[in-house]
Parts: structure tokens; sequence; C-alpha cells
């Protein structure tokens, strides 16, 4: 999909960085967009940053972890913009403990969002999707969708599942003209620290991390930029930042070796505090 002109895209979690970044990369590429997020100010703030670009804009406040929400979301979008040429699947959320301290709830909150709200947003939107001569989605995964990161083994289920979802949907669709792009992003200055629960013994932890993701993250620009450049190329996976492709190659080339040494990090960083 080399030109996205006129191209209506759906963006979920659009009220704030990647998916925020996203929206107005798209519309600076003249596209049209239907912004997704179950926080309405987040959203009507994206909306103004893209007010001006030409395209029509949609707001729509939805828990994409809601199966009729999200059906009610496509029908909403097809009767204010007519069709959907590509839809970027990426609201997330985490929780930050031991598997064996997660409640059944905490799992079930972030394969909710994090794993049904992408399969809700393909299969629901697929239909209109084939309808078009070329058509492109968009799942977030992340570097945790290939590398398991202790004490989120909900949120690294979820994006490991994404990941197989992407690749395989890829292979179906690609006889209907329908791209597939698995976005794996390494550390972005994102809300996610902020939209992931912690216990309450480790909410220095929290800190530390939002401040990590604050000095060290990558911008969610960039992200976008890339992402962007994905559709454009029917890429089928897209790394962000040194830090993706670094755990990519350790997996990679020491399967094995790499889940001992996350062990063992794991272990040092639990010992000095």
């Amino acid at each position: 999909m080399k030109n996205l002109k006129d191209k209506v895209a759906v963006v979920t979690g659009a009220g704030s960085g990647i998916g925020q970044a996203t929206a107005i990369a798209l519309a600076r590429e003249g596209c049209h967009l239907a912004l997704a997020d179950i926080h309405q100010p987040g959203i009507e703030a994206t909306a103004g940053d893209v007010d001006g670009s030409g395209g029509k804009v949609s707001q729509h406040k939805v828990d994409v972890a809601s199966r009729e929400e999200m059906e009610r979301f496509v029908e909403e979008v097809i009767a204010h913009h007519d069709r959907v040429h590509i839809i970027v699947n990426n609201a997330g959320v985490s929780v930050f403990a031991d598997f064996i301290e997660q409640s059944i709830e905490d799992i079930e909150w972030v394969l909710g969002i994090n794993l049904w709200g992408v399969i809700y947003g393909c299969k629901f939107f697929l239909p209109h999707l084939v309808k078009e001569q070329e058509a492109h989605i968009v799942n977030i995964s992340s570097s945790a969708g290939f590398f398991p990161t202790p004490k989120m083994s909900g949120y690294t289920t979820s994006k490991f599942a994404v990941r197989g979802l992407s690749e395989t949907i890829r292979t179906e669709l690609a006889k209907h003209n329908v791209g597939v792009t698995s976005v794996h992003p390494g550390v972005i200055k994102t809300n996610i620290p902020h939209a992931t629960k912690y216990q309450e013994k480790d909410r220095k932890k929290q800190e530390a991390g939002a401040a990590f993701f604050s000095r060290f993250g990558h911008s969610p620009e960039k992200a976008a930029h890339k992402i962007v450049k994905g559709i454009k190329n029917n890429s089928q996976r897209v790394l962000i930042g040194p830090e993706a492709y670094a755990f990519d190659m350790l997996k990679r080339v020491f399967p094995v070796g790499s889940d001992y040494l996350n062990g063992k990090m794991s272990k040092m960083v639990e010992m000095e505090e």
C-alpha cells in the first residue's frame, strides 16, 4: 500500500503514546481517521492534533476488551466513513507481579485488552478490509513478544500470541491483498508504566520504571514513522529500537541461554531491593 492518501485508518489506543503518534503520522499521509480509546479526553486531544489535515476524523470511546463494544465500534466506523483500509490494533496494558501473585482477574484484564482487543479488531473489521483492492492490519506486539519478561507473564503471553496471530493470518490473507504487520517496540516513551498494575510493595519499581522509560525511551513519533513505513512496504515485522533487535538476536542465537541469563538478571534485581 504505497499510497495512503484518502485511505480510512482505524487506530485503537489513539489517545496517547504510539497510537496517538501513529494517528498523526497517518493523517499527514492523507488518511481519514477513526480514533478509538477508552479515555475520551485523549481521543479529543489527538483529534485536535490532526485537525486541519484535510481528512475526516471520527472519535469513538471504546473498551476493546468488550466484544459488544467492538462490534458497535465497527458499525459506527462504517456509518461515518463507509469503508476501512487500515486497522492499527494498539491498545495495551500490563500487570507487574510474579505469576503466582497475579489473580485470575489480573490475567483476564491483560488478555482482554492486549489479545482479545486485537482479535476483535482483526475479526470484526476483516469483512470490510477484504472488500478493498488492498488493505492492511497492524498489530502492536512488543519485544516481549519474542523475549520473555519476568513479572509480566500476562503481558508477555499476550504479546507472543499477537505475534503468532499476525504471522498466521498474514499468510491466510495474502490472497485477499490484505497485508499484516506485527510491531515489536522496545523501550518507548509511552504511558505503559502508568497503564501497568503494580502491587503496593512494588510502587517504587513503578516510579523507577516510569523514570527509565522517560529518560531512555524512544519517541512515539519514531515508532509511528516505522509503522507507517511498514504499512507501505507490507513488512511482516517491524522492530523499534536497538534493544528490540538485540533481544530478537539473543533469542534466536541463544534460545536457552538467553532465558537463563534473563532469570539471573531478574534475581540480581530482586537481591538489590
